[in-house]
C-alpha cells in the first residue's frame, strides 16, 4: 500500500526448518493415556467400551494415541492420516527423522490397538458429549461423575471399515514396518493387510456414526486404498498390490487438495518416488503417477497466483491445512517457490499480518480454542489453528466473528478468539500438513 512499509523480515540459516520441533510439541501435548504428555498427566485410562454390534459392552485397551483437536475425542481417520504424514516427513527430512518417527510411533501404537478383535475396526473414541463440554484438564476425566467422560465408548461401523480409513491405517502401519525390526515388522504388515483388505471389501467410504457426532465423514475412498497398497507394496514387493494402487490412483481426482479426505497426491508421490523412496514399478506405472502429481502441483500453483498472498489452497474451514498441504505437493512436484509462499502465508504474509502457529511469528495466536487453554494463554505450544475461513461458514456455526482484525474480513474472517472453534481451534491434520510442508522445503534450503 502506498505510503506504508512492511514489518522487517529476518532471514536465518536453515530457514523455517526449526519450526518442525515446535509443531511437534502440539502432538506431544495432545498425547493421551500413558503416553508421556506435555502439560497434563495420564488421562483416559479407562478407554474403551464398545458401543453396539457383536462386541457391545466389551472393554478393550484403546488407551494412548492423540486427542484430535481442541477437544479430547480420538478418530482413526485423523490419527492414521497424521501418522502417515509424520512417517513420510521423516523419510524426507533426515535432520528431524528421529523425532518425527518417535512421535509417529505414538499413533502407530494406538492404531495397532484399534483392530482388537475379528471384524471390529474402531473408528472413534468418545462422542458429542465430550465434544460439547467446557474446556478442562484431561487428567481429571477418569474421576468425572459423567460416565461418557470417565469411561468412554468406542464406536465402529457394523460393516467393518470403509476404504478411506482402511487404506490410511494400512499406509501408516506399512510405513512404520519399513523401518522396524522383526518381529514388529511382521506384526505391522499383518495388521496393515487386515485394514487394507477390510477397506477394499467394503467398496465404499466409512459411513457416518451419526449418534456419535458424525465427524470426519468423507466421500473419497479409492485414493486411500491406492496409498495403502503402494506403501504396503514397498514393504512386501507383492506385484498385485502395486497394480491395485495404480488402478485406484487412476480413478482418483488430481484436482483435489491433499488432506485427510483425499490422499491421492501422496499415493502419486509415493509411486513416482518423490517421498524419500525410489520410484515404484515399471516405467508406465511411474510416469502415470508423476503426471498425476504434476497436475496436482499445477492446481496449487494456479490457486497461489490468483491472490496477492500466495494462498495455494481453497479458503475453507481449516484453511491452514489446505494451504500447507497444497504447498507440500507443490514442492514435491517441483514448485518450491509456491511451497515457500504457502509457508509464508501461514506465518504472517497474509491480510491479517498474523501467524497461525502458537509460539512463532507476528501476532501469534494466544486465545486458542483448545482444552489446553486452561493451562494458560497461547497453549498448546506449536498448535496450528484453523486460520481464515469464509465469513458465512463461521456464521453457519452460530458464531459472530469480530475482534480487532475485522477490518480485513471482506470475504473471510479470522479472529484469535477461544470461542471461535472454526478459526482458532488446532487439529492433528493442520499440524501434520505443516510439518510435511516444512520437510519438503528442507530439500530446497
Amino acid at each position: 500500500m502506498a505510503g506504508h512499509t512492511s514489518r522487517p523480515w529476518r532471514v536465518e540459516r536453515g530457514g523455517s526448518a526449526r519450526l518442525i520441533g515446535l509443531v511437534l510439541d502440539f502432538f506431544r501435548t495432545n498425547r493421551d493415556g500413558d503416553e508421556p504428555a506435555l502439560l497434563h498427566g495420564p488421562s483416559h485410562l479407562n478407554d474403551a467400551t464398545v458401543n453396539g454390534g457383536r462386541y457391545s459392552g466389551r472393554h478393550f485397551d484403546l488407551t494412548g494415541g492423540w486427542m484430535d483437536a481442541g477437544d479430547m475425542l480420538h478418530f482413526t481417520q485423523t490419527t492414521a492420516y497424521a501418522t502417515t504424514v509424520l512417517e513420510l516427513a521423516a523419510r524426507i527430512d533426515s535432520a528431524h527423522r528421529s523425532e518425527l518417527r518417535e512421535e509417529a510411533a505414538v499413533g502407530i501404537r494406538w492404531l495397532m490397538k484399534a483392530h482388537p478383535a475379528p471384524n471390529l475396526f474402531v473408528t472413534q473414541i468418545g462422542d458429542n458429549r465430550d465434544h460439547q463440554r467446557p474446556f478442562s484438564n484431561p487428567a481429571l476425566d477418569d474421576e468425572s461423575p459423567e460416565p461418557a467422560l470417565s469411561h468412554r465408548l468406542a464406536f465402529h461401523w457394523g460393516g467393518g471399515v470403509g476404504g478411506d480409513i482402511g487404506g490410511k491405517v494400512a499406509a501408516a502401519l506399512a510405513l512404520a514396518a519399513a523401518h522396524s525390526p522383526e518381529p514388529d515388522r511382521s506384526k505391522l504388515v499383518t495388521q496393515a493387510r487386515a485394514w487394507l483388505e477390510a477397506g477394499r471389501r467394503s467398496g465404499r467410504a466409512t459411513p457416518p456414526i451419526r449418534h456419535a457426532g458424525g465427524f470426519y465423514v468423507v466421500s473419497n475412498w479409492r485414493d486411500s486404498l491406492a496409498l495403502g497398497a503402494a506403501t504396503l507394496y514397498r514393504v512386501t514387493g507383492e506385484a498385485p498390490l502395486l497394480r491395485l494402487a495404480s488402478r485406484d490412483l487412476r480413478r482418483s481426482n488430481p484436482a483435489e487438495t491433499l488432506g485427510y479426505d483425499d490422499v491421492a497426491p501422496l499415493a502419486a508421490a509415493e509411486i513416482c518416488g518423490r517421498l524419500g523412496g525410489g520410484p515404484l514399478g515399471r516405467r508406465r506405472t511411474r510416469h502415470a503417477a508423476c503426471r498425476f502429481l504434476r497436475r496436482n502441483g499445477r492446481e496449487a500453483s494456479r490457486l497461489a497466483h490468483r491472490n496477492a498472498f500466495g494462498l495455494d489452497g481453497p479458503l475453507t474451514w481449516g484453511t491452514t491445512s489446505s494451504d500447507t498441504a497444497a504447498g507440500a505437493i507443490a514442492a514435491l512436484s517441483g514448485r518450491p517457490a509456491v511451497a515457500a509462499g504457502a509457508r509464508d502465508y501461514l506465518l504472517g504474509r497474509n491480510p491479517w499480518g498474523a501467524s497461525f502457529v502458537t509460539g512463532f511469528g507476528p501476532r501469534r495466536p494466544r486465545r486458542i480454542s483448545s482444552w489446553a487453554s486452561v493451562f494458560g494463554p497461547a497453549k498448546p505450544r506449536g498448535a496450528v489453528v484453523g486460520g481464515p475461513a469464509p465469513r458465512q461458514e463461521v456464521r453457519d456455526q452460530g458464531l459472530h466473528p469480530g475482534g480487532p482484525l475485522r477490518r480485513f474480513d471482506a470475504a473471510a474472517v479470522y479472529e484469535d478468539n477461544r470461542r471461535d472453534y472454526v478459526t482458532s481451534e488446532p487439529a492433528l491434520d493442520y499440524a501434520a500438513n505443516t510439518i510435511l510442508l516444512l520437510a519438503t522445503l528442507s530439500r530446497h534450503r
